[in-house]
């Protein structure tokens, strides 16, 4: 091998050497965040996992890794603390630079959820709040009869006559023991953490009660000519989906599916600007919803109005 040829190559080697020495300068041991308000460290990244700690406004924690988790307002980003718990990037002041390149990713196994449940039923009118104490603002009026998902306990909230035991529910809110029918056996659920005062305002979720934090769907125009595909399979993208007696959030929900659950869809339709999917249950559920977009990403999958007795949904 010549002068010239050898040169050639040890430069080659040197840049390849410096730009991965570059691409792996730009991946940060850690970020120094600071709370903006009162935020929950949970330990998976989803809203309904209990709490292993909380930053109070202007606490700072130093953030090692990133993931994904339940989305808020209109990201799902969430921040692994070096205290080894979740806290969404939403609630820490700005960062001027992409959490996902600048720091490494916490695995696949990070995005898991892990949560406790148990079924409850009210017993009294209840008001279902942000945090466990009278303080805190109502999220939800629950009626007498209503059937409940718990899925956390705690001892450290307002008593109620003699009771100072709250459960969090899948709204993403607490109730009083003290309402429900029965004393729920505490041994299968989750201790729900230390709980910080919490503001509604400041703290969006995907709860199913506010459709400003939904994901929106990436709908591609239909051809005309659909084809044939019958029956796609799609997973639910939220923590709850609900599966309606009709295309409309008035209507009765007749079946809920949970996060990551696989559902079979038959047809789609979109009804005042929103689509809609009927599964093979023969309810409807929304496409934002779902991770994927049945409108979207399915350019075969029929429209419900197309099939015999189905031709008056667009009039619904």
């Amino acid at each position: 091998m010549g002068l010239y040829s050898r040169r050639s190559l040890i430069l080659g080697y040197t840049s390849l050497v410096l730009l991965s020495a570059s691409a792996n300068a730009a991946i940060l041991p850690y970020i120094t965040r600071e709370a903006e308000y009162n935020t929950e460290c949970k330990t998976c990244p989803r809203v309904l996992c209990p709490n292993q700690l909380y930053y109070g406004t202007g606490d700072t924690f130093n953030a090692t890794c990133w993931t994904r988790g339940t989305r808020i307002i209109d990201g799902n980003i969430w921040l692994k603390s070096e205290a080894g718990c979740y806290v969404t990037q939403y609630d820490v002041t700005e960062w001027e630079g992409d959490y996902t390149s600048d720091l490494a990713y916490c695995g696949k196994a990070s995005e898991e959820r892990h949560i406790t449940e148990e079924d409850a039923t009210l017993k009294y009118k209840t008001e279902c709040r942000i945090c466990p104490d009278l303080t805190c603002d109502n999220v939800a009026y629950l009626s007498e009869d209503t059937d409940l998902t718990l899925t956390c306990w705690t001892d450290q909230g307002q008593l109620i006559i003699d009771d100072p035991y709250h459960f969090k529910t899948t709204n993403n809110c607490y109730v009083a023991r003290k309402n429900l029918y029965s004393k729920p056996d505490i041994t299968y659920l989750d201790y729900c953490g230390p709980i910080p005062l919490l503001e509604p305002e400041k703290h969006f979720n995907e709860n199913g009660t506010s459709d400003v934090n939904k994901r929106d769907a990436l709908p591609a125009p239909l051809p005309d000519d659909m084809g044939v595909q019958y029956l796609i399979n799609v997973t639910v993208g939220e923590e709850y989906a609900y599966c309606r007696s009709c295309p409309e959030e008035t209507c009765k929900s007749k079946k809920r599916y949970q996060f990551n659950q696989e559902v079979w869809l038959q047809c789609t339709e979109n009804f005042n600007g929103t689509w809609w999917s009927e599964s093979t249950d023969f309810c409807w559920v929304k496409n934002s919803d779902f991770w994927e977009s049945p409108e979207g990403d399915n350019y075969k999958f029929p429209t419900c109005s197309l099939f015999p007795g189905d031709e008056d949904l667009r009039s619904h």
